[in-house]
């Protein structure tokens, strides 16, 4: 609705400026902030903070130029810019621009990097190009520009703004078919999911299918390392996908394939299995968090140590609180609106932007091969969700799953979050599932193990706001010390080059 008004009053004060423009003008630089402040208790700036509010703003902001120039067109007049007739070009011309930028438009609503590149470049081109046309327009008596080329410029250079300050929700890669070795000619997402089938991967391995990941796949056709790349070091996700036999010689070929390219290749949340292969080969490593991994044939709600569970499950049954494991992209689009927004104004309240990498969000949930807990109340609000990841043993079968999102409604039923953690471990008992995953709380390190590290003792701090920004808090308070096993989250990475060790994004 912000997002409306704004370019609303923008259009009309830069092409029209009657007084009404001004007056509306005047209105929304005054209440805009005056209402946010008296009336915002959640949500706090102006700001678009997930990656969907970040994209869909942007695409609704690339749309509005073009549909400017197509009204100027139709209807010219005379604004505070000057008169806007005569300066539109042909009328073809103005359909052609319009359908470009529609196009390059839909691709940013998708997180595309390549359309984020473009319409950056091409909005900072005609800012520029504008500046330049206004100095000689100035300093000479030429006469170079007018109303539309000025007020055009206004508005990419807002649009340029919105695009620099939200470029990580746009790193969506082109995703071109395999071109080499044994899989060329095969999408790499239906080969990664094909080989997480058959060879099965850790509790954090179907994060490797996320569509912001890129893959290096062996000639061969049987291994793969997921991986994303940020200022010249080759971060890779979890295991290597394939033989656990082959892991030392994918680690080592990965590796140099990096290396020959200049970059620094980093192994981040991986099993101590390959954070030792990885030893062997000259890699340091560090332990960045601990996964807790509950056994559910053996899960049982007794004893003191379960006592806050049983009292949410409790409670939750008295306040008419239910929980269903559904499908989200199933659900109707009232139940999808409520989770929605209960993410976006979970976010907001954080200060922060989705993260992303590990820590997915809604646009992750709706896929169908994720399992998502709602907690829902007799009149169909949504209390809280928890999205749970599948975890595959080699041959296809999904052995467990992994907690991954986790959201509750602000003022909603208190215990959400334990009600959803604990109810989903008992349908997946139920369903036959081996184990649940309650994600790597970061930073954590559990009693009796090994002395930390400097690092670590100097983030323990860093742990603890972590874990408020990104709710893992609820889900350590879910952990009972006496039950559930753990397992280390190792960041490995060569040495043959200079690297500082990693920690959780």
């Amino acid at each position: 609705m912000r997002a409306a008004l704004i370019a609303y009053v923008a259009i009309t004060f830069l092409f029209e400026s009657t007084f009404a423009d001004l007056m509306h003008l005047i209105a929304l630089a005054v209440w805009l902030p005056a209402g946010e402040r008296l009336f915002s208790r959640h949500e706090l700036g102006f700001w678009p903070r997930t990656r969907r509010e970040v994209r869909t703003v942007a695409f609704a902001g690339l749309l509005v130029i073009p549909a400017a120039s197509v009204a100027v067109y139709f209807f010219p007049g005379n604004s505070l810019l000057g008169p806007t007739q005569n300066e539109g070009g042909s009328l073809w011309s103005t359909l052609l621009t319009v359908v470009v930028i529609a196009v390059v438009a839909d691709q940013l609503r998708k997180g595309r990097r390549w359309a984020w590149w473009v319409a950056l470049g091409y909005g900072l081109l005609h800012v520029v190009l504008t500046l330049v046309l206004l100095g000689v327009a100035i300093g000479t008596d030429i006469e170079t520009t007018g109303a539309v080329t000025a007020g055009t410029g206004l508005l990419w250079a807002g649009e340029a703004a919105l695009l620099y300050g939200g470029r990580g929700a746009f790193r969506v890669p082109v995703r071109r078919k395999i071109t080499e070795g044994a899989l060329a000619g095969t999408e790499p997402g239906d080969a990664v999911r094909t080989l997480l089938a058959r060879y099965g991967g850790s509790t954090m391995s179907w994060m490797t299918t996320w569509p912001e990941n890129k893959y290096w796949f062996a000639d061969d056709g049987e291994r793969c390392v997921t991986y994303q790349r940020h200022a010249g070091t080759v971060i890779a996700l979890t295991d290597p996908i394939g033989p656990v036999d082959l892991l030392p010689a994918t680690l080592s070929t990965f590796t140099d394939r990096c290396e020959a390219d200049g970059l620094i290749p980093c192994l981040f949340s991986t099993t101590r299995t390959v954070a030792d292969i990885a030893g062997e080969l000259g890699w340091r490593s560090v332990q960045i968090a601990e996964d807790t991994i509950v056994d559910l044939p053996e899960l049982e709600f007794k004893g003191k140590a379960w006592q806050d569970i049983r009292s949410a499950i409790n409670r939750a049954n008295k306040e008419g609180v239910e929980f269903r494991l559904v499908e989200l992209a199933d659900e109707p689009f009232a139940v999808l609106a409520q989770v929605r927004a209960i993410s976006e104004e979970w976010v907001g309240e954080k200060g922060l932007p989705e993260m992303g990498f590990t820590l997915g969000g809604v646009e992750e949930a709706l896929d169908p091969a994720v399992r998502v807990g709602l907690a829902i109340d007799a009149e169909g609000s949504v209390h809280g969700i928890t999205s749970w990841l599948p975890v595959h043993a080699p041959g296809g079968e999904i052995r467990g799953w992994t907690l991954d999102l986790m959201r509750r409604r602000p003022g909603g039923f208190r215990p959400v979050v334990e009600f959803l953690i604990a109810s989903a471990c008992q349908a997946f008992k139920e369903e036959g599932a081996e184990i649940v995953s309650l994600s790597g709380a970061p930073l954590a390190r559990s009693a009796g193990g090994a002395a930390p590290s400097r690092s670590i003792v100097c983030s323990k701090g860093s742990a603890r706001r972590w874990s408020r920004i990104t709710g893992s808090v609820h889900c350590i308070r879910s952990k009972p010390s006496s039950g559930p096993a753990t397992s280390r989250c190792t960041s490995a990475t060569a040495t043959r080059r200079t690297c500082p060790a990693s920690v959780s994004p």
